[in-house]
């Protein structure tokens, strides 16, 4: 997660609407998306985007997509190897960092790991503010 926008005080809101039977029961202000999903029975841990220590990082990568991964499955993502910071945050919540190259060349095999992070190089999408979820929507041009 962007911890400036999913955390902590921002000029967004996270507001919580019950519903039963189709209907509107309550709607709320909550403090953040990380404790209205606790509260919730979802008791997620975060990664950070950046890392957990420094906002200039932070703000950094997630320009750079640091935020924008794409899970292949259960445990299993793919993203930019430049956002350092929130890989070894990745990677200390137990994700091993794997290169494309390697898998490539044939030197890692994805399927016997449980929890990885592949990684690719490039910039261009994001230059364009683009990531790497945006590369797996299909595009349908005329012909």
């Amino acid at each position: 997660v962007y911890e400036p926008l999913i955390l902590k005080s921002n000029k967004y809101q996270t507001i919580q609407i019950d519903m039963e039977h189709g209907k509107v029961i309550s709607i709320r202000n909550v403090e953040n998306l990380v404790k209205a999903l606790k509260d919730l029975g979802m008791d997620l841990k975060p990664s950070f985007c950046g890392g957990e220590k420094d906002s200039v990082t932070q703000e950094r990568e997630q320009w750079h997509s640091g935020a924008n991964f794409f899970a292949l499955g259960p445990g299993k993502l793919i993203g930019y190897n430049r956002n350092v910071y929130t890989l070894e945050n990745l990677h200390q919540a137990g994700y091993e960092i794997i290169g494309s190259k390697d898998v490539l060349k044939g030197t890692v095999e994805l399927s016997t790991i449980n929890k990885y992070v592949l990684t690719i190089e490039g910039a261009e999408l994001s230059r364009g503010g683009g990531g790497v979820r945006c590369m797996t929507m299909p595009y349908k041009r005329k012909r």
